[in-house]
């Protein structure tokens, strides 16, 4: 095995870099493993560490230190005599600063193979590169439901796709005994996609449905009363009663217009209400200028849900958490945990693909590593698209505790035995998402 190895890629007979250091993990220029020197093995990570995201990316770096730390103490790279360098660059929030940092990172440092791309823009920005290169990549938080992000190659998805949450979100409400169904979202790409999936979930079931698009107007937001008005219209011709329920697939701050105007109908007032996400801004009813406590309160009222991804919590999670949470001085975002299970599966890629250093031969072998590896965000099988098959998720909506409005769980879904489980109480939510991510 060492033998094979030795090819493993190119960048394993590379020297350490003297120019630019890396912001993320610095190994030893010599390191040996008590039987000589390990030689080098390079992964790259394209991370938001500067612009919008910026606060949010650098939460990551320690979950950076653990991956390359614990790869490198696993038997296998030992055995194999290699040592991982996780090589970070940072992709200022966008798309033209993530292809700078894939660039610099595969034509410069000459990684194997590239992780971290969390948000969809920048992997859709990297993919064609990517493509040419014959790198494989495995995004840790893109779920963006864009044909381009839906295909067969060297890239791999590993948070679950939005379309799969939408599709999940249905199947909630179906099981909730809902079988009549109003959406209001956005007409831009993910609304509709993600709207399409919820009404091809009630359509197949036999049920009916009706669309209500409103423009984007995200961070601006408009007055969306007409839209409502509609909506209101089609709720009641489905008979807004208590077997009808209302989806919100709508940006942060969108949310809170279309809640304070339903607030004020007497038809919306009386069926249930299932959101795609829930924002930090619900819990005030502020966003920008707007002061929509109504809004709040009516959420409160209607039992308005989100969606979120919930692993269930293992060993390896736990001390993950519990570090990053010492080094930082707060718990991360838990995107980033999923970024550690993507360096995990790059670096196992690259041991089990012997002598190939080619993307598709790395990516041949994920398949197999997730089947075999124990992932900090659960049980893993991805489709045919390279996204992640399934996961654990969780219901959260608001809980009013005395003067104070937090997001407690009230329901989860275990994908493996294909079960929903209604809470007798709501209970903490134990993490924080980015909405944004």
């Amino acid at each position: 095995m060492v033998a094979c190895l030795a090819l493993a890629c190119a960048c394993a007979t590379h020297p350490p870099p003297t120019a630019t250091p890396s912001p993320g993990p610095t190994p030893t220029t010599t390191p040996t493993d008590g039987r000589g020197t390990r030689r080098e093995v390079r992964i790259g990570v394209v991370y938001p560490l500067s612009g919008r995201l910026g606060e949010w990316g650098k939460q990551a770096l320690p979950l950076m230190r653990l991956a390359e730390s614990d790869l490198n103490a696993s038997p296998e790279a030992a055995a194999a005599g290699v040592r991982f360098r996780i090589m970070v660059r940072s992709s200022d929030t966008s798309g033209e600063g993530a292809l700078a940092a894939a660039q610099e990172l595969v034509e410069k440092e000459g990684v194997c193979a590239l992780a971290g791309l969390p948000l969809s823009q920048e992997l859709a920005a990297v993919m064609p590169y990517l493509a040419q290169k014959r790198v494989m990549a495995i995004s840790s938080a893109s779920t963006s439901p864009a044909p381009e992000l839906r295909q067969r190659d060297t890239v791999f998805r590993i948070a679950p796709p939005e379309l799969y949450l939408a599709r999940m979100l249905a199947r909630l409400a179906l099981h909730l005994g809902y079988r009549k169904a109003a959406i209001i979202h956005r007409d831009d790409d993910w609304g509709q996609r993600y709207a399409a999936e919820i009404a091809a979930a009630f359509g197949e079931a036999g049920h009916p449905v009706a669309l209500v698009p409103i423009q984007p107007t995200h961070p601006q937001v408009g007055d969306y009363a007409p839209e409502v008005a509609q909506l209101s219209q089609h709720v009641a011709a489905l008979g807004a009663d208590d077997q009808t329920v209302v989806f919100l697939v709508v940006w942060e701050g969108e949310d809170l217009e279309i809640l304070h105007h339903a607030a004020q109908d007497a038809g919306l007032s009386r069926v249930r209400w299932l959101a795609a996400v829930l924002y930090p801004s619900l819990l005030t009813g502020r966003f920008g200028a707007l002061d929509l406590p109504d809004a709040r309160d009516f959420a409160l009222a209607r039992g308005l849900w989100g969606q979120e991804s919930h692993p269930a919590r293992n060993a390896l999670l736990t001390r993950l958490w519990n570090e990053a949470t010492a080094e930082l001085g707060q718990p991360p975002s838990f995107e980033h945990v999923y970024l550690y299970d993507a360096l995990q599966i790059a670096g196992r890629a690259v041991l089990r693909a012997g002598g190939a250093a080619d993307g598709n031969a790395l990516a041949a072998c994920v398949p197999a590593i997730v089947e075999g590896y124990e992932p900090a965000t659960g049980s893993m099988r991805f489709d045919e698209n390279g996204d992640r098959a399934w996961a654990d998720l969780a219901y959260y909506g608001l809980f009013r505790a005395g003067e104070r409005f937090e997001y407690r769980h009230f329901a989860y879904y275990y994908a493996v035995p294909d079960r929903f489980e209604l809470l007798p109480e709501p209970v903490l939510r134990p993490v924080q998402f980015c909405p944004e991510c």
